[in-house]
């Protein structure tokens, strides 16, 4: 049996049949069709009639499949990640140039950018050279796109008045040390490797919306009245709250903010405080007020106490303290110091301190914080707001983790600072996915994951070709009726 194509006017018919002493037995009439397609369609359908009446009344031990009957998939590539996180890209008001491919890239795919060049390629349809995109990252303007973001979060709380800032750092996979990339304190771990640190700002939201960077061997101390002097100048602020933790904290900084006028809430070093502060400090009955403070003449010092963070810091001592007495009882070599050991000549561990541990066990439980707010703002609000500094360090984690922004490859200061550029409309861009996703319990991680199976490409099916696009369900259709309204 085979199937027999009859043209008859502008029909095509097709029909299964045999041969019985040379003349064409009809079995089966499958139909007519005048279109192309349809006539395409119709010789496939006609091939599977042919093997439902040729093994119909047979069992076969393998399925047998006519090459032709298989649909294969071709030019598949993935258009959820420009869908979504292009429309929230173009939303802050970001330039429609290379930057918001390379920022949807890094968000989907945070890699070198070589492999950035061959993952747009293969799984975007986005065909770029590296050295078009190295050309493009020496035009980017960190004056501008900065703007861009803050004018975003701005106008999103109707002006910034309380900025959270804080410092990172980077490493680089070099050995290398320049003007820039300097060895220094490594929050990484990484002190072999030369760094540099950033300095990020946020709003109450935890909106990244300016950032800067420094030689790698700075005290991130010091950072701080750079950074908000450039911040003044550059958005002219009049009345702000800044709020920093006791890394930024010196007699030197605080007296920078108070010459500008500026309202701060810093962490305080409670345990660097005058010996007549801290017996006030001890005093006070924690059980009955968890909450102390002591006004000086231009500024308030506020003391929580937390019965977990006693525990907490309790713990933490007593286990330190067991690993030291093991290390003396053994005889084994301290590599790294610490505060509780007693020292003598050129550096000669005689014993533990116990007199150091007494004193620090008044200070568990107890966190300071400097303001100068006055007394019309509680301290109940003082301390939330500093706690409020965890969305900058959320902030890191994210340009470290999600988006990879460590290690950095590069070595010119411009393509280092067009690096750090994209890693910072990436992180605004998934902020602003992460709030719009937040009702509907759809993680960050999870919306990456959803979007990368909604693509578009063509299927072939014998000689039809036919575009094809992935259908949205579940999760995928409540992101692109959250983000998109539809």
């Amino acid at each position: 049996m085979y199937v027999r194509k009859v043209k008859a006017g502008k029909a095509t018919f097709f029909q299964i049949g045999q041969k019985i002493k040379g003349k064409f037995v009809l079995v089966k009439h499958i139909g007519s069709a005048s279109l192309p397609a349809e006539i395409e369609a119709l010789r496939l359908k006609a091939l599977g009639e042919l093997e439902k009446v040729q093994f119909g009344k047979q069992l076969s031990l393998f399925q047998t499949v006519d090459p032709e009957m298989r649909a294969k998939l071709i030019d598949w590539q993935i258009t959820g990640y420009h869908q979504i996180f292009g429309h929230i890209y173009d939303s802050i008001g970001f330039p429609n140039t290379l930057l918001r491919d390379l920022t949807i890239a890094r968000i989907a795919y945070p890699k070198s950018k070589l492999a950035t060049v061959r993952y747009m390629e293969q799984q975007l349809g986005i065909k770029f050279s590296t050295d078009r995109i190295y050309r493009f990252l020496d035009t980017l303007s960190k004056d501008e796109l900065t703007k861009i973001a803050f004018d975003f979060v701005s106008k999103k709380n109707n002006g910034i008045a309380l900025i959270f800032y804080d410092v990172t750092t980077l490493y680089f996979e070099s050995n290398d040390e320049d003007d820039l990339r300097q060895k220094g304190y490594s929050k990484d771990h990484k002190n072999e490797l030369p760094q540099i640190l950033i300095g990020l700002f946020v709003d109450k939201d935890g909106y990244p919306f300016d950032f800067d960077f420094y030689e790698g061997s700075t005290f991130e101390g010091h950072t701080f009245p750079k950074a908000i002097e450039g911040l003044i100048q550059k958005y002219q602020f009049k009345d702000l709250v800044v709020v920093a933790d006791a890394g930024m904290l010196s007699e030197k900084n605080i007296n920078f903010l108070e010459e500008k006028n500026l309202n701060y809430i810093v962490g305080a070093r409670l345990k660097s405080l005058p010996l007549k502060e801290q017996k006030q400090i001890f005093a006070h009955a924690y059980d009955k007020t968890p909450v102390y403070e002591i006004k000086q003449t231009n500024k308030r010092l506020i003391i929580d106490f937390s019965e977990k963070r006693a525990r907490k810091d309790k713990f933490n001592r007593e286990k330190l303290i067991k690993k030291l007495e093991a290390k003396l009882a053994s005889r084994k070599d301290l590599i790294k110091r610490s505060k509780y050991l007693l020292l003598k000549g050129k550096g000669v561990v005689t014993g533990i301190d116990y007199k150091k541990i007494e004193f620090d066990k008044q200070h568990d439980g107890l966190k300071g914080y400097w303001t100068n707010l006055g007394s019309g703002i509680e301290p109940a609000e003082v301390i939330e707001q500093y706690h409020n500094l965890w969305k900058v360090e959320k902030a890191f984690r994210m340009s470290k983790s999600d988006l990879q922004e460590r290690p950095i490859f590069h070595r010119l200061k411009k393509r280092i600072s067009s690096h750090l550029l994209i890693c910072f409309c990436s992180l605004l861009v998934m902020k602003e996915l992460e709030r719009m996703l937040s009702p509907k319990n759809i993680s960050l991680a999870r919306a990456i994951e959803i979007l990368g199976r909604v693509g578009q490409g063509k299927v072939t099916f014998g000689k039809l070709h036919l575009p094809i696009d992935s259908e949205l369900g579940g999760d995928a259709k409540t992101i692109f009726c959250e983000i998109l309204g539809h």
